[in-house]
């Protein structure tokens, strides 16, 4: 009877399949493609004999996916685990040190539940809805990184070819300095042009003329100043009118991808809030604090069903929100990394609800302050502790459904107002703590690199005296 299922997968073509029986033994081997007639020919081969075997993937894309669906709706008790590639890797070596090959690897897989079983997280295929909220907020993480870019390409070439104008604008983002962006981004031109045509463009777009004045003024001196530069080394023939003109159509093609991905962005922003309300109607989890309109979805869609944790301590683990462990005997190294387990958008929407619910939660504000002030460590190291209690806090409201209460350090209930008070009274970090955690951060740091650039000097010296000198000595004079 199969025990144990490995499926080396293939983007494209036949997967490879080792089945192992209940003495680890090599009992099938086969491949097949993802057709009606290949997963026929799968389900024929493995759940014969009434088998249910363990059957493990490695993530190889979305190849798993049609698979893992199939065979849930067909053997909804079957066991399936998706592994991580690394583990798979550092098995393969051990068992075949060198060796690859596809069926090795499907070998590789079909071991793992032998040699590390309690470790293997089931595959959790989502209802469709939850499925939807995790793919558009990462399409919309996707976006807003690519909002963020532009705007950062632009600004850095308006500083580079017209200092201060920027700083000119209250906000560069407003609709005023977008069309100023969009069409006067040539200094020459709008000397040339004067104050007032400048002043009754900014003034038709700008939603309000408080103050229009004082901008209008500003942005024409600035722009007047670079025109003055320009006009000095015109003899350079490097930048004039014609090179303004090539500018402005770049940065006038940047706004206009920039403000398209700004529509899709707020459109799935108001879609996930759709689905959002829909699938978590009690919006319980918007009462922890940190927790707002953006990363709500993404725990609901990340946790799914609550109940697959059997833990805090493994959903921290999955979150990957635990510091990696390095021990030996009696030595402990600290202060590593946190661990690489997935998913990122969920540490992304972690890190960002933990900034804010510090502020507001005196257990997390005392996570943060005792974690600097008493334990030593710099910010990332202690928001990585509040980081995990506020994931603590997510899957405990998510399995009661109900609201989340502020408590105190002894555990008895208090009000928004005292908790405010009580952080600002009580855990604040002194600012001298503060510098002294990134001095020492970067110290050493630079100690390293220090030690590394001695280590080579002394190690050449050494190489040098020891060096033959017969090139210079041997040969004699006349």
């Amino acid at each position: 009877m199969i025990k144990s299922v490995g499926i080396d997968l293939a983007g494209s073509g036949e997967h490879k399949v080792r089945c192992l029986d209940e003495q680890e033994q090599i009992c099938d081997g086969f491949s097949f493609d993802s057709t009606p007639e290949g997963l026929a020919k799968f389900e024929e081969r493995v759940f014969k004999d009434r088998s249910n075997p363990i059957i493990v993937f490695e993530p190889t894309g979305l190849a798993w996916l049609i698979l893992a669906v199939y065979i849930r709706g067909q053997h909804p008790d079957c066991r399936l685990v998706r592994t991580q590639g690394r583990n798979v890797v550092a098995l393969r070596k051990y068992l075949h040190h060198s060796s690859k090959s596809d069926k090795l690897d499907a070998l590789t897989l079909a071991k793992m539940p032998f040699v590390d079983q309690e470790r293997l997280n089931d595959i959790y295929l989502p209802p469709a809805k939850i499925s939807a909220i995790l793919r558009l907020a990462r399409q919309r993480q996707r976006l807003e990184a690519n909002i963020a870019s532009r705007k950062k390409r632009i600004l850095s070439i308006i500083d580079g070819y017209i200092p201060g104008i920027r700083q000119t604008f209250s906000n560069t983002w407003s609709p005023q300095g977008r069309a100023f962006l969009r069409t006067h981004l040539n200094p020459l031109a709008v000397a040339r042009a004067g104050e007032k045509a400048l002043d009754r463009f900014l003034t038709r777009a700008r939603f309000r003329r408080k103050e229009d004045g004082e901008k209008s003024h500003m942005v024409y001196l600035t722009c007047k100043m670079a025109a003055t530069i320009y006009e000095k080394s015109r003899s350079s023939g490097a930048i004039d009118d014609d090179f303004f003109v090539a500018l402005q159509d770049e940065i006038a093609r940047e706004l206009r991808l920039m403000e398209a991905e700004e529509v899709e962005s707020e459109a799935i922003a108001q879609r996930v809030q759709e689905l959002y309300k829909e699938m978590h109607p009690s919006d319980n989890l918007r009462t922890i604090p940190g927790v707002g309109e953006q990363t709500a979805p993404v725990f609901l869609a990340v946790v799914g069903d609550p109940a697959r944790f059997p833990s805090q301590s493994a959903f921290a683990n999955y979150n990957g929100v635990v510091p990696d462990s390095r021990q030996s005997a009696n030595t402990k190294a600290k202060g590593l990394r946190m661990t690489k387990a997935r998913p990122a958008i969920m540490k992304w929407a972690l890190y960002q609800s933990s900034q804010i619910g510090r502020r507001f939660d005196p257990q997390l504000a005392w996570v943060y302050y005792h974690g600097i002030v008493n334990n030593g460590k710099n910010h990332k190291q202690a928001m990585g502790a509040v980081m995990s209690h506020i994931g603590a806090r997510i899957l405990a409201v998510l399995r009661e459904n109900k609201p989340y209460e502020l408590r105190d350090l002894q555990g008895k209930p208090i009000s928004w107002e005292d908790t405010r008070k009580q952080i600002l009274l009580n855990y604040q970090v002194p600012e001298e703590i503060k510098q002294q955690r990134r001095r020492s951060k970067f110290a050493g740091r630079y100690a390293k690199t220090r030690t590394k650039r001695r280590e080579m000097i002394a190690h050449s010296t050494h190489e040098a005296a020891e060096a033959p000198q017969s090139v210079m000595t041997t040969a004699s004079p006349g």
